[in-house]
């Protein structure tokens, strides 16, 4: 099945499911454990009700692993500057994102899909920079013990939706996951330039 055709019957189930009305529901995304993915952007497209990126990546030198990492609402994209050239075809780019939960998975209602259908929360660009993607899911939940805070920090001084995202944990009941390093989300909250606790 083409990606065109497969995003189609994927937010077509989606929409069978009664889980959707315009947009389908956080809920079906299991927020807790982000996973993350590099692969090669093979499509980006711009179709309601959200913003799709195919990404395929290599598993083990010969396998290739599809998949399909919804975003944000195109018109939103669009009131940021975003739009059809801001991925092109080739790039390399990963993502924080959040795989499908129980009977939403593609092992159930999107069995028929040929890839794995996620929500993503963050990118990082060919140039390494971060981005903010999709509104589903804890942002600090993607930092890796690894990751350069520098990097992080840099990212929530200058992208306001995220420095968002990230304070969000403080004013509602959502727990770090237990995969994300708490030292290094703590550190990265002690040097971002306005604390979460000093305004929007």
């Amino acid at each position: 099945m083409k990606p065109l055709a497969t995003w189609t019957a994927a937010i077509a189930t989606l929409a069978l499911a009664g889980t959707l009305s315009a947009h389908h529901s956080i809920t079906m995304f299991d927020l807790a454990d982000p996973i993350w993915v590099k692969g090669t952007v093979v499509r980006y497209e711009l179709i309601p009700p959200h913003a799709l990126i195919t990404l395929e990546e290599r598993t083990d030198g010969e396998h290739i692993q599809r998949w399909f990492v919804e975003g944000p609402q195109p018109e939103a994209l669009t009131r940021v500057g975003l739009g059809p050239e801001f991925l092109k075809v080739g790039d390399i780019i990963e993502t924080c994102a959040f795989a499908l939960k129980g009977e939403f998975s593609t092992r159930g209602l999107l069995a028929h899909i040929d890839g794995s259908f996620v929500h993503g929360h963050v990118l990082v660009m060919p140039d390494g920079r971060l981005r903010t993607w999709g509104s589903y899911g804890k942002i600090d939940n993607c930092v890796r013990p690894n990751d350069p805070l520098e990097r992080w920090v840099d990212f929530l001084n200058t992208d306001a939706g995220a420095r968002g995202f990230w304070c969000r944990r403080f004013t509602a009941a959502m727990p770090l996951s237990a995969s994300a390093p708490k030292s290094l989300v703590d550190e990265i909250s002690k040097q971002m330039a306005t604390p979460c606790d000093s305004g929007p």
